[in-house]
């Protein structure tokens, strides 16, 4: 095994609460919009329309993402069913290549990189607060729209 041969690592390797700190401590205006957390996600509410935007780090498929999650204490329950009538304005404000999805989540963003490499991690929280805020800003716009 050569030096550079780091091998398949598991997700239990994976220095979560350090990465949640340095989420945190690069947008602290997250914190008080938090709904709910764990160690592999973070969850934006949106309680006038009780959605959640979650946030995630997949470190064994080499993945951070965004979707529209569940949350049962701000209401956010049939998200995929409530979102379908809107499904096309969103995705069509999001302009999401195939690639840059995941099948099964519906609406969602993904993308690939070594969430082991902390010196990727400031990348990877800027990505996951910006396309947040896209999914937030889409969804309004829709649910104006379409309102």
């Amino acid at each position: 095994m050569s030096e550079f041969d780091f091998g398949a690592r598991r997700a239990s390797e994976f220095r979560h609460r350090a990465f949640w700190a340095l989420f945190e401590e690069r947008h602290p205006e997250e914190r008080p919009r938090r709904s709910r957390h764990g160690p592999w996600f973070w969850q934006r509410g949106l309680p006038p329309v009780s959605l959640v935007i979650t946030m995630y780090v997949a470190p064994e498929q080499n993945l951070v993402g965004v979707f529209f999650g569940r949350n049962e204490k701000l209401g956010a329950v049939d998200t995929e069913t409530r979102l379908a009538p809107h499904r096309a304005t969103i995705e069509e404000r999001l302009k999401l290549r195939p690639e840059q999805t995941a099948q099964g989540f519906g609406i969602n963003a993904i993308w690939r990189v070594n969430c082991f490499a902390e010196d990727n991690w400031p990348a990877m929280a800027d990505w996951l607060v910006t396309e947040a805020g896209r999914f937030e800003q889409a969804v309004a716009e829709a649910l104006n729209e379409d309102a």
